[in-house]
């Protein structure tokens, strides 16, 4: 039977209010996150994203923090009022036959100013696999728009750039990499896991976005 090590504390914490990372080890606040450096949506875009900021923010804090208590054992998880998305998130069948190795795990890149927080890596133990993987949470509305009655369910959009930031510093800090990537998108009452998402291609994701950010820095 394999033996699965559980990922070491790292000497990094997060201020919640501003998002920023402190590396203890450099003795510095870094400067950038992964959400920074993959985030390229206009500045329509974004102020549309805040302006529905107190629907979709609990939601998300609440369904991350319910998924880290049962990867951590817990029994007796708060789910308030968003049990029809942590009831189907934990029905998922994945959950089965995993082990998790890393939740809500911090990691830096001091050499790139760089710090980020990855959801979940853990062993498949049915695929004997390590799975890194992203959690996104949907609003009701999301039931209309990405379930199609013709053709089925489709995936909002990519997250391989952002699970390349965090294979990049899982590779840095603790010397490992996984076999494979998945997005989990939690609906109201539904869970769906994509196809799996190849290391290789997520690495490219995350190099072509990191060097369009730096060209930026240097532009501006």
């Amino acid at each position: 039977m394999k033996t699965i090590q559980k990922l070491p504390k790292l000497p990094i914490f997060r201020h919640e209010v501003s998002h920023k990372y402190y590396c203890e080890k450099s003795n510095k606040w870094l400067k950038w996150s992964t959400t920074a450096v993959c985030n390229e949506l206009t500045e329509e875009a974004k102020f549309n994203i805040d302006r529905t900021r107190h629907i979709w923010q609990p939601r998300g804090e609440t369904i991350h923090t319910c998924l880290e208590q049962k990867m951590l054992g817990s029994d007796d998880i708060n789910m308030g009022e968003y049990k029809e998305w942590v009831v189907s998130l934990f029905s998922h069948e994945l959950f089965e036959h995993f082990e998790p190795m890393g939740v809500e795990y911090m990691m830096s890149n001091p050499e790139k100013d760089l710090g980020g927080q990855l959801d979940l890596i853990g062993y498949d133990t049915k695929a004997k696999k390590i799975r890194l993987i992203d959690l996104k949470t949907k609003g009701t509305s999301a039931l209309k728009y990405d379930f199609k009655k013709r053709t089925g369910w489709r995936e909002p959009y990519s997250t391989d750039k952002q699970l390349g930031c965090y294979i990049e510093m899982l590779k840095l800090n603790c010397d490992i990499e996984p076999d494979v990537c998945n997005t989990i998108w939690a609906y109201q009452g539904k869970c769906m896991l994509n196809e799996d998402q190849p290391v290789e291609r997520c690495k490219d994701a995350w190099q072509e976005a990191w060097e369009k950010f730096e060209a930026k820095q240097v532009m501006f």
